[in-house]
């Protein structure tokens, strides 16, 4: 996903990136990885956002996952791609999972089955109602 490479991203541009324990300028420096600035820009002044620019311009880490359900999760087609900010191949507790591969649409659904954990895969439980960011796996588990 990454921060764009312009001089008009936001500070939410890059707390959706970084992730940071408080969503603020000074914690996004403090979680950020050195190695994902891109060297033209930063890092530098912390008190600077557009150190920010270009930052993890790798974009987000494709898995196959299933249609969003409630019911029979384990039993569902994992045949749709969706994408996660993790630093992973797989997503973990805590990562935003997306819908597009540019990382803007985060997932609305609730349960969906993935291709990882397991020999029967395994199910995560998105928190698609939280505010700003939809879509953080909140649960993971085994399917039986």
């Amino acid at each position: 996903m990454g921060v764009p490479n312009t001089t008009t991203f936001t500070l939410q541009d890059v707390v959706d990136v970084v992730n940071p324990t408080t969503d603020d300028l000074v914690d996004s420096f403090d979680d950020a990885v050195a190695e994902d600035f891109d060297s033209s820009y930063g890092p530098g002044d912390e008190s600077n956002l557009l150190q920010f620019r270009n930052y993890d311009s790798s974009g987000p880490t494709p898995f196959l996952g299933s249609v969003a359900s409630s019911n029979n999760i384990c039993s569902q087609t994992m045949n749709i791609t969706y994408y996660h900010n993790g630093s992973g191949t797989n997503p973990v507790l805590g990562d935003v999972v997306y819908t597009d591969s540019g990382g803007t649409t985060p997932y609305q659904g609730d349960n969906m089955r993935c291709n990882f954990g397991g020999s029967n895969g395994s199910y995560i439980i998105l928190k698609s109602d939280q505010t700003p960011k939809p879509g953080i796996i909140t649960t993971l588990q085994p399917c039986p």
